[in-house]
């Protein structure tokens, strides 16, 4: 696959979840329109770059969407040195498999895990949150699209 292909499936995934998400509930879908209708009154039908700040809301279901059904919920890495954890030693290259479904389901880090909640992401919530319990993008290998995605 080429860049220009590589996130297509993972971004089309993202997105007709969290659709659906937003179709199984009308009152957060109304409150993303309206998020975006008022950030849009000065300049109707143009999005630009620096309006995507304004639209909190949205991006707490965008994250709760990619929370509750991950893009990618299996992703490996390979270790560079030999490392001990919990009294078992790791070669360098040995593979590790992360599940990102199972960190996204987790009860003991999520409440009522398989429910859409948006409100998980809110800005008083999210600084309470441990910063590996949401990781649809690893952090020293994040995928490069995640921005424009």
């Amino acid at each position: 696959d080429t860049f220009m292909f590589e996130g297509h499936d993972t971004t089309t995934s993202a997105i007709s979840w969290i659709l659906y998400d937003l179709a199984k509930h009308p009152e957060y879908q109304k409150m993303c329109q309206n998020e975006v209708d008022k950030a849009l009154e000065n300049n109707p039908g143009f999005v630009k770059w620096e309006d995507l700040g304004k639209f909190e809301f949205l991006t707490q279901c965008i994250k709760e969407g990619m929370r509750l059904h991950s893009p990618v919920p299996l992703i490996s890495r390979q270790s560079t040195k030999e490392f001990t954890l919990e009294g078992i030693t790791f070669p360098p290259g040995t593979f590790f498999g992360i599940n990102i479904y199972g960190l996204h389901h987790n009860p003991a880090v999520w409440t009522d895990p398989t429910k859409f909640d948006p409100d998980r992401f809110s800005k008083d919530n999210a600084t309470k949150m441990d910063s590996f319990a949401f990781t649809p993008f690893l952090p020293d290998q994040d995928c490069i699209g995640q921005k424009i995605a």
